[in-house]
């Protein structure tokens, strides 16, 4: 792991929001969206905030526990994914250079692997530029196609 590591949110594609711990997120450009636990929101968290993948690291390990190793693998994991969803990007190493201070020992809770869900249910409607795409009656009523638009099947990305 490349000490310099660094990510940041691929915006304006992906927009997201916590919700009571769980993280949603939604990728406008291929229009999937993305539901991820509290582990995972915490590890995006610090990398929205400029944080390197081996002070993530460390980070957790304050916060959670669980062995270093086990730490680490799931990490480079869920920023893999992340990466090959083009949920981020590569990043400048301008941000934070302090890991995050650490929480109590004593009340760390036992830390699980950070888990991305990924849907496509809403493919085709999220993909829809609200002032192109739609109908008189607006979003989210699609226009009727025709030989000379290209079919959503068409779209290009990692969803």
């Amino acid at each position: 792991m490349d000490a310099d590591e660094v990510y940041r949110v691929h915006r304006p594609h992906v927009i997201f929001e916590n919700v009571d711990g769980e993280l949603i997120l939604v990728h406008l450009e291929h229009g999937c969206y993305f539901s991820v636990d509290p582990v995972g929101a915490d590890i995006w968290e610090l990398l929205d905030s400029g944080h390197s993948v081996p002070h993530i690291v460390e980070a957790l390990r304050f916060r959670y526990d669980a062995p270093a190793d086990e730490i680490r693998r799931s990490v480079r994991a869920f920023v893999d994914r992340l990466r090959d969803e083009r949920l981020i990007v590569p990043g400048d190493d301008s941000g934070p250079r302090e890991t995050p201070a650490a929480g109590a020992a004593d009340a760390r809770p036992t830390f699980r692997a950070p888990r991305l869900e990924k849907y496509t249910d809403m493919k085709d409607m999220l993909a829809l530029d609200p002032v192109h795409d739609v109908e008189a009656a607006g979003w989210p009523v699609p226009k009727v196609e025709d030989e000379s638009w290209p079919s959503p099947d068409d779209a290009t990305g990692p969803c």
